[in-house]
């Protein structure tokens, strides 16, 4: 052999040498496996579970789990008949959820509708956790699943909390950001402390932005649900001053948008928009104004058939006051001289209600109110009224 072939084949000789190793482990692991499944495949039950426990003490044992699975999912109504059946059941489960089998997910959810076993459901409810992180299309069974049976207690009929609370905890898990609503309604609802934590635990393992699904449960939830997501919202803790403000306008938006008028307004879309507009008021949010007029209008009705409070018209005449908009000193400019020809005609007009409009006009400061300002020191009001007129002129800006 020449020194020039020496030199090609040395190299390969050495390259073989550290390959080999590894090659060999892969294939001892694969006859490992092999191994383990002709074995299950012809054992008996009790053999079968035998295997299931020595593959315990090896690696690579996934489609050896996923035999079990088959071989479950053609013979459940035997096996769940059986003592030693239901051991394998549950023992292939466990082993499973152990290694996040992604691959035994669809038949997981089979094995689930088809079994009537409590326990056995929980189960593999869990294991379903495990296995099937990003699976959008499990995640959605799950949740049409969830979203039956809270409608079901929220009707009054009964449901396995039990297991409703590792659906909810399996949904976190997963994680696809479409599980948020049908998860939050499952922490609102009056269910036990036990199935309330685990929701709210799940809630943090939800992808995507919290606000962005608080307004997605306030855009397309019942109304209890709205008022649920925006409790939530207010607390500092967890969002931003500007991702508050986001979910409170998003559900004044809603309740606005429902189509109800004054007389038949459902009393929690009501709240709805009141507890927004207290939201951002304590925020101290400038902005919103469309949407504060909205409310404001509303609310001028609702106070004139007497089916809202004397401070929720309050709340919403400081609301456009502090969003810092001409738009909103023009509507209430409009509303004053409203309440001059009240005034002119012989009609009471309240004074606290004026009082608050004119002291909001001279905050936002618009030169729009000039004439109505001026007009109501004309007029047969309070000394007190008067005086707010004048002060509140001193603050408009003609720009």
């Amino acid at each position: 052999m020449t020194t020039s072939v020496r030199k090609f084949i040395l190299p390969i000789f050495i390259l073989l040498l550290a390959v080999t190793p590894f090659l060999s482990a892969e294939a001892a692991a694969g006859t490992e496996v092999d191994a383990f499944r002709k074995n299950f495949t012809r054992g008996s039950l009790s053999t079968k579970v035998r295997i299931l426990q020595d593959s315990i003490d090896y690696e690579g044992m996934t489609s050896l789990y996923l035999l079990s699975l088959d071989f479950i999912g053609a013979n459940s109504w035997m096996l769940l008949s059986d003592n030693i059946g239901r051991e394998l059941v549950f023992f292939t489960v466990r082993l499973i959820a152990a290694e996040s089998v992604s691959d035994a997910s669809a038949e997981l959810w089979e094995l689930f509708l088809q079994t009537d076993d409590l326990r056995l459901k929980v189960e593999i409810m869990s294991a379903l956790g495990d296995t099937a992180e990003g699976d959008a299309v499990l995640a959605a069974k799950i949740e049409d699943w969830l979203e039956i049976e809270n409608t079901k207690f929220s009707g009054g009929g009964t449901v396995e909390q039990r297991l409703v609370a590792e659906a909810a905890s399996s949904l976190g898990r997963i994680g696809e950001p479409s599980s948020f609503p049908v998860v939050f309604t499952t922490a609102s609802l009056a269910y036990s402390g036990d199935v309330t934590g685990s929701a709210l635990l799940a809630l943090g393992g939800i992808r995507g932005d919290y606000s962005g699904h608080l307004m997605e449960v306030v855009r397309t939830r019942p109304a209890s649900e709205k008022l649920s997501a925006l409790s939530a919202a207010s607390s500092r803790n967890m969002l931003s001053r500007e991702q508050q403000a986001a979910v409170a306008l998003t559900a004044l938006d809603s309740a606005l948008s429902s189509g109800s008028t004054a007389a038949d307004q459902d009393k929690d879309m009501q709240q709805l928009r009141f507890e927004s507009v207290r939201l951002l008021s304590a925020l101290g949010w400038t902005g919103g104004a469309d949407i504060l007029i909205r409310h404001f209008d509303l609310t001028i009705i609702e106070w004139e058939q007497k089916l809202c409070r004397k401070v929720e018209l309050l709340e919403a005449v400081d609301a456009l006051g502090s969003s810092g908009s001409h738009d909103a000193a023009v509507r209430l400019s409009l509303y004053l001289e409203v309440l001059n020809s009240y005034t002119e005609n012989g009609r009471t007009v309240d004074e606290q209600v004026m009082m608050s409009l004119i002291r909001n006009l001279g905050i936002l400061g618009d030169y729009s109110a000039f004439d109505y300002l001026l007009y109501t020191g004309y007029l047969d009001y309070s000394g007190s009224i008067k005086r707010a007129a004048r002060e509140a002129l001193k603050n408009l800006k003609n720009i």
